[in-house]
């Protein structure tokens, strides 16, 4: 089991297709699949709040997450997730995807797993080189864009990346509007 998952950390970062098929074949039940991005948002707070405890943040520093509690933020993290997934899943029909609610859900919890262990190597070089910490960060979120629309590709069957990228921007403006939306109905005003 440890090999096999080591095998997938690998293939999620050095290739990614790979990564999607072996994700997309282990045919996770809803159940299973929910659970395992509740682990992983749990997981994911856990290790913000242990970053914030050994580096506190300077005062200058927003932070969304800081003023909750690790509960809290877990659930926020997993609410969060799961109206990404909803848009993912949206956007890959509208471009004509055929993957499952469910196989797209597994891939989020995967990658949210695969945050956590960016976390905890994010953690370490903070301790040991700081410097490189903040640009790893910057890196591989931009390199996640790439994961993500592999995974895509691979779980709606689509025949390029041309469209799973198609699909990652439509989610991204459905969410945008979403939470435009969900601001202007609790009154939080973005403006000045």
């Amino acid at each position: 089991m440890y090999f096999a998952l080591k095998q997938l950390f690998l293939d999620t970062i050095f290739d990614p297709a790979k990564a999607g098929k072996t994700v997309l074949g282990f045919k996770l039940s809803a159940q299973e699949a929910w659970f395992t991005l509740a682990l992983a948002s749990a997981l994911n707070a856990l290790a913000f709040f242990a970053t914030l405890m050994v580096f506190p943040p300077s005062e200058n520093t927003p932070l969304v997450l800081e003023w909750m509690g690790p509960l809290q933020a877990a659930t926020v993290i997993f609410v969060v997730m799961s109206g990404s997934t909803f848009m993912l899943h949206w956007a890959a029909k509208v471009v004509g995807g055929a993957g499952t609610f469910t196989e797209m859900l597994g891939a989020v919890a995967w990658l949210q797993i695969m945050r956590f262990a960016l976390q905890i190597l994010g953690f370490l070089l903070m301790v040991f080189v700081p410097g490189i910490a903040n640009l790893l960060t910057l890196m591989a979120g931009l390199y996640g864009i790439w994961i993500m629309a592999n995974f895509m590709n691979v779980i709606q069957g689509y025949d390029s990346l041309g469209r799973a990228a198609m699909a990652l921007v439509l989610s991204f403006v459905g969410l945008v509007v979403v939470l435009s939306i969900a601001a202007a109905m609790l009154g939080l005003n973005t403006a000045g």
